[in-house]
C-alpha cells in the first residue's frame, strides 16, 4: 500500500455509519469520495500507479481511508468516467493504458492516417537544439519568458514525396529527448502517451493558408508562391498542462485536413 498515502480522514467521519450523509465539517471542503478520487487520480497522473497496474481491492481501500464501501465505489466510478481506470467484475480495477490511436488531430495520427490510405511514410530530422523560448511559445506553454525549450525541425514524407514541414517546441525535461530522435518516424502524441506515460485531454488546433516562401518551398519541393496549410497544435494533459507547441506546414496537393464537429 505504499502508493496510497491517503490524506487523513477525521475520526468522526471514519466512524460514521453513513459518512456521505453526514454534514460536512467546515474544514473539509471535499466529500470523502472526492478526497479518495483526488488521491488516486494524483497517484495515476504522477505514475505511482502505472498503466495496467491493478488498484488495491475495495476492502483495502476501505481500510486505508477509513470509509464505507459505497464511498470507495463512488470514487472508483468517477475515475472510470474520466477514463483513468477500468473495472472488471470479479477481477478488480486497473489503471487504463493510453489509447493506441489518440484522436488529437494530425499531430497525433499522421502516420496511421497515411498508412491507412496505402501510403508509405517516412521523414528526417533537420535540426534539434535547445534555446530560449520565443515569446509566443512561452505563452502557449505557460513558461517564464526566455526559459530554455527544445526545438525540433522535421520533414515528413509519403511514398518518398515531402508532405509536411514541422517545428516542435517542448520543455527539455528528462525522457523527452526521444522526441528529437523519433518524431520524424512516429507521431508525437503517440510517443508522449505510450513512451512517457502522459494522458491527453484535449488539443488546441488552428489552421490558416500561407504562401510557402523560399525556405519552405525548397523543403517541400514546391514553388515559393504555393499556398500551404499551416496548422498549430497545442496538446494538453489531464491536468491542463500544455505539452508541446507545434507548427506544421502541409502541401495542399498531398494532404487534406478533415474534421467532424458535433454539438
Amino acid at each position: 500500500m505504499n502508493t496510497l498515502a491517503p490524506a487523513p480522514v477525521p475520526d468522526s467521519a471514519a466512524s460514521a455509519t453513513t459518512p456521505l450523509e453526514a454534514a460536512p465539517a467546515p474544514t473539509a471542503p471535499l466529500p470523502l469520495f472526492a478526497q479518495i478520487k483526488a488521491r488516486l487520480r494524483q497517484d495515476i497522473l504522477e505514475k505511482r500507479l502505472t498503466a495496467g497496474q491493478k488498484l488495491p481491492s475495495e476492502a483495502k481501500l476501505q481500510a486505508a481511508f477509513g470509509v464505507s464501501r459505497i464511498t470507495v465505489r463512488q470514487a472508483l466510478a468517477e475515475l472510470q468516467t474520466e477514463g483513468l481506470i477500468e473495472t472488471f467484475n470479479g477481477k478488480g480495477s486497473f489503471v487504463t493504458r493510453p489509447a493506441d490511436a489518440p484522436r488529437l488531430g494530425m499531430l497525433a495520427g499522421y502516420h496511421d492516417f497515411m498508412r491507412a490510405h496505402g501510403r508509405e511514410t517516412g521523414g528526417r530530422i533537420l535540426s534539434a537544439r535547445t534555446g530560449p523560448a520565443p515569446p509566443h511559445v512561452a505563452r502557449a506553454l505557460r513558461l517564464p519568458a526566455g526559459q530554455p525549450v527544445s526545438a525540433v525541425r522535421t520533414v515528413r514524407t509519403a511514398n518518398g514525396i515531402p508532405v509536411s514541414y514541422a517545428l516542435l517546441y517542448y520543455e527539455p525535461t528528462q525522457g523527452r529527448e526521444l522526441l528529437a530522435e523519433r518524431v520524424h518516424q512516429e507521431d508525437a502524441m503517440t510517443l508522449l502517451e505510450t513512451e512517457l506515460g502522459f494522458r491527453l485531454e484535449f488539443t488546441q488546433i488552428s489552421a490558416t493558408a500561407v504562401p510557402a516562401g523560399r525556405r519552405h518551398g525548397v523543403l517541400l519541393g514546391v514553388p515559393a508562391d504555393t499556398p500551404l496549410l499551416r496548422m498549430r497544435f497545442i496538446p494538453h494533459d489531464l491536468t491542463g498542462q500544455a505539452l508541446i507547441y507545434a507548427e506544421v506546414w502541409f502541401r495542399p496537393d498531398q494532404f487534406t485536413y478533415r474534421a467532424v464537429v458535433r454539438r
